[in-house]
């Protein structure tokens, strides 16, 4: 079942980061990473009622102000995952994962493979696996239907991250290069106002 923060009451107190969030707001560094952390805390608060069991697993890089919202909001422990160079992640950390409920976070779902693959890895060691996402493609939702998935919006829009200051095409700013100014166009925004955490 796909969950979407959009679709409830506390919607219109998050619609500005929504905003910001997206990539063709011109928002990055400190001011996003604050959106990115609030609307994660948000997300939990909203669909997440019993914390305890929980493990949080940050898919990095772009899932980790994300994913530090939804666990600070659970107060569960959070470990971070690089689908890229961690081969055998979920086996060496089948101790702390063994029999608890597992969120998956990420910042973006576009197409799922990366997360279908870490489900798959969880079968007989997590009792439960939710997923959290900021943005869920609409190419993607099928594919989640099956699994609890708790998102902020469901998106319209398929990009590839690269290293593009605007979208062209199919491909748009990489989330996490946004999140920590780690390409030359990702300048400090000129609005300086930044949001208070609750």
């Amino acid at each position: 079942m796909i969950y979407a923060l959009t679709e409830t009451a506390c919607f219109t107190k998050t619609s500005n980061m929504v905003a910001d969030c997206k990539s063709n707001s011109n928002v990055y560094g400190a001011k996003l990473r604050q959106a990115h952390y609030y609307l994660g805390y948000q997300l939990a608060k909203a669909f997440i009622s019993q914390t305890h069991d929980y493990v949080a697993v940050c898919f990095m890089r772009g899932g980790l102000p994300f994913s530090l919202g939804i666990a600070d909001q659970l107060d569960c422990p959070i470990i971070f995952y690089d689908d890229k160079n961690s081969q055998d992640f979920f086996k060496l950390n089948a101790e702390l994962l063994q029999g608890k409920k597992v969120i998956l976070i990420d910042s973006v779902i576009n197409s799922g493979k990366s997360m279908l693959k870490a489900i798959d890895c969880l079968k007989g060691i997590a009792e439960d696996v939710k997923i959290a996402t900021n943005v869920l493609c609409y190419k993607a939702v099928e594919k989640f239907k099956p699994f609890d998935t708790f998102t902020v919006r469901v998106s319209g829009n398929s990009f590839e991250g690269s290293n593009v200051k605007v979208q062209s095409g199919n491909k748009g700013p990489d989330t996490g290069d946004r999140l920590f100014r780690t390409q030359p166009f990702c300048y400090f925004s000129k609005e300086e106002t930044f949001y208070v955490v609750p």
